[in-house]
């Protein structure tokens, strides 16, 4: 399954962390380094699973959302599940300013886990801009949208 694949790659990079200037591999791989790199994250990890062709690529979350939307992928919150792309609204702005890979939701803490890049560890700067890769516990109160790509099976 696609989704695992996904999953399994974006596991790997957690602990990974950005250089000077948002200086990461993502931004290189993606041609467009020293931005914030949340979205160039999930592209490569799709992209290193031979799923980058289904989704789109854009080095923005707004963007992507209305890619999203046009193509009907979004989900309700509550049915997350493992392989999601998460698109976060931490200001309540009614814009997605941040994404990452759902781990699924954990009826133990109520939370969904997550695997993202260009955050930071809990309380610990700008979860929306900052230093690296990180498996992050979110309230689903966070998540503006649930994007749910068609992976291979």
């Amino acid at each position: 399954m696609s989704a695992a694949k996904i999953i399994e790659i974006a596991k790997k990079e957690v602990g990974y962390k950005e250089g000077k200037n948002n200086d990461t591999k993502y931004g290189v791989w993606f041609k467009m380094n020293h931005v914030p790199w949340c979205m160039e994250f999930v592209q490569w990890v799709a992209n290193q699973a031979g799923e980058g062709s289904k989704i789109f690529k854009t080095a923005g979350c707004e963007a992507f959302e209305a890619w999203a939307r046009k193509h009907d992928l979004i989900v309700p919150v509550s049915l997350v599940q493992a392989g999601d792309i998460l698109l976060y609204d931490f200001t309540k702005k009614g814009v997605s300013e941040h994404t990452g890979y759902a781990l699924g939701y954990n009826k133990n803490t109520h939370l969904i886990d997550a695997v993202e890049g260009n955050t930071a560890g809990d309380n610990m700067g700008s979860q929306a801009n900052g230093d690296g890769v990180y498996l992050k516990h979110r309230a689903p109160s966070t998540v503006r949208v649930v994007v749910r790509p068609k992976w291979s099976k």
